[in-house]
Parts: C-alpha cells; sequence; structure tokens
C-alpha cells in the first residue's frame, strides 16, 4: 500500500511539475509567438503594451485572492472572466499537488535511484511513454478536435468559447500557441519517462 502511494505521489509529482515549468515557460514563449505573428499589430497595440497584459493575466491565474482578471488594454465578458477564473483555480490546484507531492516523491524518486532500483517505476513509466505518444498522434492529425475535448473535460461550461467582439484577447491566442505548449508539456514529459526507463534497464541489468 505504501508503495502504491509513493507511486502516486511521484507521478502525480512529475506530472505537475511539468504543468507548472510549462506555465513558466509559455511566457517568453508567447513573447516569441507576439513576435513572429505579429499579434501586437493584431491588437492594435505595442509589444511592450501586449506583453503587459499577457503578465498580468498569467499574474491573475496565480492568484487564488484576485477574484477578477483585470487586463489593463482587453475587457472581458463575464463568460470570458468565468473562464480566466476556471484556469485560475486550475492553475492554483496543480500548484497545490506539487507542492504537497514535492517532499514524499523527491524522498521516494532520490532513494530508487541511489539504491539503484528504478525497475520499479518500468511498468508505468511505459504507460507514461505510450500514453503522450498516442495524445501527440492524435494532435498531429486534429489538434482542434483534442482541444475542444480537452477543454469540455475539463471546464463544465461553454465559457471557454471566446467571442472576439467581447473578448478580443483571444484575438492574441491563436490555437497554434496553445498547441506549442500541448508539445512542450509533451516532450518534457516524454523525456522523463525516457530516462526512467533507461535508468529503470541498467539497474535491472546491474542488480
Amino acid at each position: 500500500m505504501k508503495g502504491a502511494l509513493n507511486v502516486t505521489a511521484a507521478f502525480l509529482f512529475l506530472i505537475s511539475a511539468c504543468i507548472w515549468l510549462v506555465t513558466v515557460i509559455a511566457i517568453p514563449l508567447f513573447a516569441a509567438w507576439a513576435h513572429f505573428m505579429n499579434l501586437a499589430h493584431v491588437a492594435g497595440m505595442s509589444f511592450a503594451t501586449l506583453m503587459h497584459n499577457f503578465l498580468v493575466l498569467m499574474a491573475y491565474l496565480y492568484s487564488p485572492w484576485q477574484k477578477v482578471v483585470m487586463m489593463p488594454n482587453f475587457v472581458s465578458s463575464t463568460a470570458g472572466a468565468t473562464h480566466f477564473a476556471d484556469v485560475q483555480h486550475l492553475f492554483v490546484f496543480n500548484l497545490v499537488v506539487l507542492l504537497l507531492t514535492a517532499i514524499p516523491a523527491v524522498r521516494f524518486l532520490g532513494r530508487l535511484f541511489r539504491e539503484r532500483r528504478m525497475y520499479v517505476l518500468w511498468r508505468q513509466a511505459l504507460w507514461g511513454i505510450f500514453i503522450p505518444i498516442i495524445a501527440a498522434v492524435a494532435m498531429a492529425f486534429n489538434f482542434n478536435a483534442v482541444f475542444i475535448g480537452f477543454h469540455e473535460l475539463l471546464f463544465r461550461n461553454s465559457d471557454w468559447l471566446f467571442d472576439p467582439r467581447t473578448d478580443p484577447v483571444i484575438n492574441v491566442l491563436p490555437e497554434s500557441y496553445f498547441a506549442a505548449c500541448f508539445v512542450l508539456f509533451i516532450l518534457m514529459f516524454l523525456g522523463i519517462m525516457a530516462f526512467i526507463l533507461y535508468r529503470a534497464r541498467r539497474d535491472a541489468v546491474d542488480g
């Protein structure tokens, strides 16, 4: 039972850590997207103003004490504000999971690494490779369908369907940017799973 809890904590930690890292990298990634897709021109403002608004949005998503998003140069409809609040709850929940699992997960993974027993995670790591690859293939064929399914899974309303007339911020959040964030998460997680499989195989042979 304790072993199963340790494995669960470890994988929750790895998943939540990858998600958190993606949200951090999402800031310079957006800057790159804004530059190459000329999103400041689309929004009718300077690049610096656009980035300031994006940083305000990202700060809001990690500020549970802030109840309403208030970007200085983008208005939000009631539905749009509600969706951003829903996303905030998910960001904060992921951060809580990361913090709660960090110590037990690091201790467990560190012990397995030191004792050369990473093979304990062989089966879970195989699933950790298989599922993201399936998701990547699905995204390659039809990212829009995956994107819609992702939102329908996480949100119980249709507030995420932004109308550019009432929530113009959607004009500077192209689908390709979110696709890049998804790909970043998949590559990051696959890299970790590949390392675990490599160590698991080596530990099993050496053991």
